[in-house]
């Protein structure tokens, strides 16, 4: 994405944001160390929206009024539940494609039930002879992450997909956070082999802790930067490996989780000490 504008965050920006969406121009914005910064898809569109930016300041803009605009949206529409599903990819291209190939995955598998339907996706036996010779053996040591079995299963871990990574790829960039993504599938589904010696397991959860990780590592490298959440929610989601580990440790991988969360951390740290030290 590229800078548009950044303002003062005690500026109100909805009149000029109500002109945007009254001229479907796409934008983005965020808070970044006390400033609202909005962005825009090409350097182009972000020309059009700075341009806009100072006719508005000059009160050269017609601006919709909050009222016409409240009802010129109806509640309901095929075409507003299109334009925010277009952004939503727009903005968070890779968890999107993720999370329909986990949804194709899950419909192919019949939510889990036909694991042989998908017997390609699990990890491979790395014991086995001639495993280590195929082309194909390090895909498959990250392709577990898109089987899941069960509808609450599935359901879990996309929905907090979806949350973290619009939350991480406006900030990183589409490339940085596919790397984060398979670094963080390598490491927890490796480690879950490593700990339980088969590979008969999957999900998306070890590299949604691996995105925790991340964030929780950035937000203390990079103090400054919007990409953060809060302490007491991170804590929530150790507490809850804890208990998993402890209370359902043969039926939960436990050890998927716990890798992709190092290995999130691990990369967050590295990742947030470079960018710190330019």
């Amino acid at each position: 994405m590229h800078r548009a504008v950044a303002v003062d965050a005690a500026l109100d920006l909805r009149p000029f944001v109500r002109y945007l969406q009254s001229r479907s121009i796409p934008h983005h914005i965020t808070e970044e160390s006390g400033n609202l910064v909005v962005w825009a898809r090409s350097e182009y569109e972000a020309g059009q929206i700075a341009h806009m930016f100072a006719q508005w300041q000059a009160n050269a803009l017609d601006v919709p009024a909050e009222s016409d605009a409240a009802s010129a949206v109806p509640l309901f529409s095929g075409k507003s539940f299109l334009q925010n599903l277009l952004r939503a990819i727009w903005l968070a291209p890779v968890s999107m494609v993720l999370i329909g190939v986990c949804l194709l995955v899950a419909l192919v598998s019949n939510l889990g039930a036909d694991p042989m339907a998908v017997r390609g996706l699990f990890f491979p036996d790395l014991r086995q002879t001639g495993v280590l010779e195929s082309p194909l053996v390090f895909v498959r040591t990250m392709t577990p992450a898109l089987l899941h079995f069960g509808a609450v299963h599935l359901i879990f871990n996309l929905l907090w997909l979806w949350y973290f990574g619009r939350m991480i790829e406006p900030v990183l960039g589409w490339w940085r956070t596919l790397g984060l993504i398979l670094l963080t599938a390598f490491v927890g589904n490796m480690a879950q082999y490593l700990w339980s010696g088969n590979g008969m397991f999957g999900g998306m959860s070890g590299v949604v802790y691996g995105l925790i990780g991340f964030i929780w590592m950035w937000q203390t490298t990079q103090p400054q930067s919007a990409l953060r959440l809060p302490t007491a929610m991170i804590m929530v989601f150790l507490v809850a490996l804890v208990l998993m580990g402890v209370l359902a440790p043969g039926m939960i991988a436990t050890a998927a989780h716990a890798g992709g969360l190092l290995g999130g951390m691990a990369a967050g740290a590295v990742l947030g000490k470079l960018l710190s030290s330019r």
